[in-house]
């Protein structure tokens, strides 16, 4: 009974061993390739006579342009456009479909993030939930779908910036930039 004592204390210490090891090499693992990547990030990709050479100033300006598109599909008054309530819906059915509908703009969108700053970037995300919290804020306690809708409109004209406008003017100067750079 004293060595199934003793191996059920031990066996869990060895594993928690074994795990903190492993992970601790993975963590150098992923450092040495994050130094890599910083290294070749630094190094041309293409040949300096123009030949296969990737237009990077075009993949940024297309990043600003799918952002913008974005923006505007989720901004509320287009959101509302597009997902209308049916005096059916459950609100928090309701409140799930915008929040979905956001959500997957974002996702099909993702990769764009590359070619943007983070600051930029840092911004759309801000601009994302925000209008998330919104409608999250919106759905407190309401009854109908509909009551959704009014409530939104309400507190999206009542907003002293409008994230949108905000992340949409930071897109245009970064776009700007790239034109001017």
């Amino acid at each position: 009974m004293e060595l199934v004592t003793l191996v059920l204390w031990i066996l869990p210490t060895i594993l928690s061993i074994a795990l903190i090891w492993a992970l601790r090499d993975a963590l150098v693992r992923f450092r040495e390739a994050v130094i890599q990547l910083e290294k070749t990030a630094t190094t041309p990709i293409a040949p300096s006579d123009g030949t296969n050479q990737i237009d990077f100033e075009g993949l940024r300006l297309q990043a600003c342009e799918r952002f913008t598109l974005m923006l505007e599909r989720i901004s509320i008054p287009n959101l509302l456009l597009r997902i209308q309530p049916d005096p059916t819906t459950p609100p928090r059915e309701y409140t799930a479909e915008l929040l979905l509908a956001i959500r997957q703009e974002v996702e099909y969108n993702i990769t764009q993030q590359i070619y943007v700053s983070d600051s930029l970037w840092s911004i759309i995300t801000q601009s994302r939930d925000n209008i998330s919290l919104l409608i999250a804020r919106a759905a407190e306690g309401a009854e109908t779908s509909s009551q959704i809708v009014g409530r939104l409109r309400t507190m999206s004209s009542r907003q002293p910036e409008d994230p949108v406008a905000l992340a949409q003017g930071a897109i245009r100067r970064e776009a700007s930039s790239v034109l001017t750079g």
